[in-house]
């Protein structure tokens, strides 16, 4: 019997009238007691807790959330995958421009080629100059 009553007792508030009326600045309002002195119309149905917005599903499924995370880690390996080969890069062209400085300092004379292949050798001070351009630029780029 209890149960039967508790069922009663629980199925009440499911089944009470609700009503719905405008109001002087024509803002539309529920509620489940008519208004004194203005015309209120039934509702049929009582309102439930609105579903998600359109185009909203709400709380991502587990499966959204794997392929989300899913993404994020092939984006992460894609980075650092991109970082390795930058890293590498520079890494030979450090090791590169150190070899070059190094030839530099231990040649008894530098030359260039001009137009015609022939070479032109460089003068005291501009080996200087060139050995200190180089010192410069491993300092800035190499770590």
């Amino acid at each position: 019997m209890l149960r039967f009553c508790l069922f009663w007792v629980l199925l009440g508030p499911a089944s009470a009238q609700v009503y719905k009326w405008v109001d002087e600045k024509g803002v539309t309002h529920y509620g489940e007691r008519a208004p004194q002195g203005r015309k209120a119309q039934t509702v049929q149905q009582r309102l439930a807790n609105p579903g998600p917005a359109p185009g909203k599903t709400g709380q991502p499924s587990w499966q959204d959330k794997e392929l989300e995370f899913r993404g994020r880690r092939v984006e992460a390996e894609q980075a650092e995958a991109k970082q390795k080969r930058q890293d590498d890069a520079n890494r030979q062209a450090c090791n590169q421009a150190r070899d070059r400085l190094a030839l530099a300092k231990s040649a008894r004379r530098m030359y260039r080629l001009d137009e015609q292949g022939q070479r032109v050798y460089q003068g005291e001070e501009e080996n200087r100059a060139t050995i200190a351009q180089m010192e410069r630029l491993i300092s800035e780029r190499c770590h």
